[in-house]
């Protein structure tokens, strides 16, 4: 009697997982948003980054196509990041988008003052590091530079996408690029002030150390 009941037991509990996991497998065709919400809750990140894509392919939604390329570049997986920044950025709603976000971002206040971050500026600087991290060669290494330069506006703003990539080189240890960064700055036509004496500075002194 006890060999039925267990066996009762466990059959159910193989019917209960096959219809849990032919749930997910409907709701993660049927509601890829609402997955994506779910995974980045449970710290799934890479996986909502991945839900959030099939929602963007869903639903034409281009704040799921700037999350799942915001997880994805953070969270190791390049190559799909790569991917989906190019299409957002080639995406006729990017400024929309990028204007919607800034609304929505309030100012940070550092040592009494107030400094404004722009989303476009955030994710040009993840695509640089991107692009920094998928370079094979020196050539592409240049062409993240290039990038981060073009999107980087002349007044040299807190979180710009130089100054994100100016951090990966240095968190990497990479003491040619940096260089490469610093004689970029010197030649660029920014304003030398706040900001851009503060990553100078940072590179200077990284630079020296390297070399000792």
């Amino acid at each position: 009697m006890r060999k039925i009941i267990l066996k009762t037991a466990f059959i159910t509990l193989g019917v209960v997982i096959v219809l849990a996991v032919a749930a997910f497998g409907v709701a993660s065709l049927c509601v890829p948003a609402a997955m994506s919400d779910l995974a980045y809750s449970l710290g799934m990140e890479a996986i909502s980054s991945d839900y959030a894509y099939q929602e963007y392919e869903r639903s034409g939604d281009l704040a799921y196509l700037a999350r799942s390329f915001e997880l994805a570049a953070t969270h190791g997986r390049d190559e799909q990041a790569e991917e989906r920044f190019d299409i957002l950025y080639a995406s006729d709603g990017f400024a929309d988008l990028c204007a919607q976000r800034d609304a929505q971002i309030p100012p940070v206040v550092v040592e009494g003052e107030q400094i404004t971050y722009s989303y476009r500026d955030y994710v040009c600087g993840l695509e640089a590091c991107v692009m920094y991290r998928l370079a094979e060669d020196a050539q592409s290494r240049t062409a993240a530079l290039d990038f981060a330069l073009s999107e980087t506006d002349a007044s040299f703003p807190s979180g710009n996408p130089v100054y994100v990539l100016a951090t990966e080189a240095a968190g990497n240890a990479d003491r040619a690029f940096c260089i490469e960064i610093l004689q970029a700055l010197e030649e660029g036509d920014f304003a030398q002030d706040g900001c851009y004496q503060t990553l100078v500075n940072i590179l200077e002194v990284f630079v020296d150390e390297q070399n000792r």
